[in-house]
């Protein structure tokens, strides 16, 4: 049962009408998130109601939901918000008018005392109906909202948090095998040839024969630059020290360095965002950048990552061959990494292309 804070006091006497009223109103703007299809501007949304809901109804219970299913609760709860605001409205007009019509009739027509009181009363109780009706409608928004947006029980929450933490899991384990495929195909290759080469001089060495040498050292000195060069490739690709040094919009402007194909940077950082926000949104544009150099043919890259008071949003498309599927190894990876911090991840990739790679990062103002 949700109990709504006692609200007996005179000056807060108007409190559940001005809510519910307004509830009516916002019900409107959370039905346009939701036709839209905006998962973070529901969330944000549902926050919104609740806060409406202890600053009107004093509903403490609905303060911390963790706004589970944000879509059903916009949903539900217009149905009710705006045909309740009608009659609210509706009804608190004629409720107002017959008193200040029996007012009237008291004060300048000097009607009978008997119907004079009569009619205040009947105006009186009008409103107060009116006010009672408005409790209702806020108490039916509480309980909705702690139906959609809070826990429904103990293990549901428990099954949540070990579905979110496999991913955790996931995504981590899918790095590290990564890592390890490039330390062994690359690095690991490049030092073995290195060591030939190195034997090969020590060989030359013992026979004397410095022309010879002169030419195995080159080799190896070769082989020693390459190694150094994918040992720094490496270590960008697992975190680009310039992330920390410099913030995002630095990391982002070192992007065309590691990479053959033009690209175009659209960056709008106001301010830097946390660091956890900060490294998934560049891992998402640095994955997104490889997978087109690598599998889609395209000439170019645009990239755009905006910085909105609510969330970072990261926009990398292509004009290659398209076709990515978005249950691909990389692709689900970022999945992950976006999902662990509430974000929204999309790819579209329709056969001939474009390609687009979407990510939305939540982000407090």
């Amino acid at each position: 049962m949700i109990v709504i804070g006692d609200l007996s006091l005179p000056r807060r006497a108007c409190y559940p009408v001005v809510g519910a009223v307004l509830g009516t109103f916002t019900a409107l703007c959370g039905l346009a998130a939701l036709a839209r299809g905006d998962v973070l501007g529901l969330r944000r949304h549902a926050r919104q109601e609740r806060h409406r809901l202890v600053r009107w109804f004093h509903a403490a219970a609905v303060a911390e939901l963790p706004d589970r299913d944000p879509a059903g609760y916009v949903l539900l709860r217009a149905l009710h918000a705006v045909a309740g605001g009608v009659v609210l409205i509706a009804a608190g007009a004629a409720a107002l008018g017959y008193f200040g019509w029996a007012l009237e009739l008291t004060l300048v027509h000097r009607i009978p005392p008997m119907t004079s009181v009569v009619s205040l009363a009947v105006g009186a109780v009008g409103i107060y109906l009116c006010r009672q009706f408005a409790l209702a409608v806020g108490h039916g928004d509480a309980a909705t909202a702690m139906r959609y947006l809070g826990d429904d029980g103990t293990q549901r929450r428990l099954r949540e948090l070990e579905r979110t933490r496999a991913g955790v899991i996931g995504a981590v384990d899918d790095e590290r095998r990564r890592i390890e495929r490039t330390l062994h195909d690359g690095v690991q290759q490049r030092t073995v040839t290195l060591a030939l080469q190195l034997g090969r001089v020590r060989r030359v060495l013992q026979r004397q024969n410095a022309t010879a040498l002169a030419g195995e050292l080159d080799h190896a000195v070769d082989e020693a630059t390459r190694l150094i060069a994918d040992l720094r490739e490496v270590a960008w690709r697992i975190y680009p020290s310039v992330l920390d040094e410099r913030g995002l919009e630095a990391a982002l402007r070192d992007l065309p360095a590691h990479t053959t194909m033009r690209l175009w940077l659209e960056l709008r950082i106001d301010r830097e965002p946390p660091t956890a926000i900060a490294a998934a949104a560049y891992f998402v544009v640095a994955e997104a950048v490889t997978n087109a150099t690598k599998h889609s043919g395209a000439e170019e890259i645009s990239v755009s990552v905006t910085q909105l008071p609510d969330r970072v949003v990261t926009v990398v498309r292509d004009e290659g061959i398209g076709g990515a599927d978005p249950e691909g190894g990389g692709l689900t990876g970022l999945r992950r990494r976006v999902a662990a911090l509430d974000g929204v991840f999309e790819v579209h990739s329709p056969a001939g292309g474009p390609t687009t790679v979407t990510a939305e990062l939540p982000c407090a103002s």
